[in-house]
């Protein structure tokens, strides 16, 4: 235990991905379970988890910060765009207040910043230096995480102040070294967290492909959907689930049209992708730069899900011949993994149970808190 109380602070009102899925639930369950332990988050974030089944919303010690220009933009239908993101961001000064406020003057505390929880508490880390501060850096490309240029400039400040940088993977630590942050300071994390206690495979498997992730470029929706129609010839029980949404949904769907597929996919985001995750057999993973620490490939992986998976970055420490099958990108290649695997039950099985031995090994809970602990020992240090 710590002699000092924490702050976990996770912001993001944008969107609910697997860093939001992933920290939520962790940092939830840790402060319950501690009372030094505090979770700041905000509201319609809260919201998201709850619906997504991430959290039960009975958890102790969770503050939720208001946000009044987010209620504003709902409530006259600015949901998408620029404006709307902007107007959101707004409540990114009342949350620094709100800080600044209960911890202006309390006593030292160690503070775990994720997301834009590294902007909110600025203020607070310029005004009280003797805070200390974790922050979890969870994309290799630090400008396409922080997504608008001219608040590259804050975040890169606040890794300059913080004790310790979390960073999800090797690639994230290459980053943050070639951008002059001190290698001393960043630690590399076990990759991700799954609960197996929530995404456990169901008795019954069924012929289902899932695919799961914002449809944006980088994940590939378009490479799955036109790898379908040859699925669908060599096995016609197959079904197909395309979870998500995001820019590439209007592109996805003509698609889905073109090749006459409407029928056999389902596609949007699913909040709570566990009934899905459970009883598919294959799962699909076909990121263009790296698969590796997908959130949701883990989560189907951790309900014995077989993977095919494009054949890049670190996917090979997820996907192997024992989890699964790795692939080129391309439609042909991917049907015929999909294809073999599906007229295999008991090969899909025998991978599906692997996969799920590999989260419980690399990505337990019990193991990611102990590089949690690490962390905070390093901050106070």
């Amino acid at each position: 235990m710590f002699a000092m109380q924490r702050t976990l602070v996770l912001i993001n009102n944008s969107s609910l991905g697997g860093a939001e899925r992933r920290l939520g639930r962790l940092f939830a369950r840790m402060a319950d379970d501690d009372p030094r332990t505090l979770l700041i988050i905000n509201a319609g974030l809260w919201r998201d988890l709850l619906a997504a089944g991430v959290v039960s919303g009975q958890e102790a010690r969770v503050r939720r910060l208001p946000e009044p220009w987010r209620r504003l933009t709902k409530w006259v239908g600015l949901r998408q765009g620029r404006l709307a993101f902007l107007l959101r961001k707004l409540d990114f000064p009342l949350f620094s207040a709100l800080l600044l406020v209960r911890y202006g003057l309390a006593p030292r505390r160690v503070f775990h910043l994720v997301l834009g929880g590294a902007y909110v508490a600025l203020p607070l880390m310029l005004l009280r230096p003797d805070h200390h501060a974790v922050v979890s850096v969870v994309d290799e490309n630090l400008a396409r995480l922080v997504g608008v240029p001219w608040a590259l400039p804050a975040y890169r400040f606040a890794l300059d102040r913080c004790d310790v940088i979390d960073a999800l993977t090797d690639g994230v630590r290459a980053d943050l070294i070639q951008r002059g942050i001190a290698p001393q300071k960043i630690l590399v994390s076990p990759g991700s967290v799954v609960d197996l206690d929530r995404f456990q495979p169901s008795p019954e498997k069924e012929p289902w492909v899932v695919f799961a992730g914002r449809l944006i470029e980088g994940k590939n929706p378009l490479l799955f959907v036109e790898a379908i129609p040859a699925i669908l010839r060599a096995v016609p029980t197959a079904r197909f689930f395309l979870l998500g949404d995001g820019p590439l949904r209007s592109l996805v769907e003509h698609a889905l049209e073109r090749l006459n597929l409407l029928r056999a996919v389902e596609i949007g985001f699913h909040p709570d992708p566990v009934p899905v995750f459970s009883r598919a057999c294959v799962f699909a993973s076909l990121q263009r730069e790296d698969n590796y620490p997908s959130q949701s490939l883990l989560e189907a992986m951790a309900c014995g899900a077989a993977t095919v998976a494009t054949d890049v970055g670190l996917t090979w420490k997820l996907v192997d011949e024992t989890t699964g099958t790795r692939v080129k990108p391309n439609p042909d290649d991917i049907a015929e993994a999909v294809i073999g695997l599906l007229r295999d039950p008991q090969r899909c099985d025998r991978l599906g149970r692997a996969a799920r031995r590999r989260v419980a090994e690399q990505h337990s809970k019990e193991r990611y808190r102990t590089y949690l602990d690490t962390l905070y020992a390093r901050a106070e240090a």
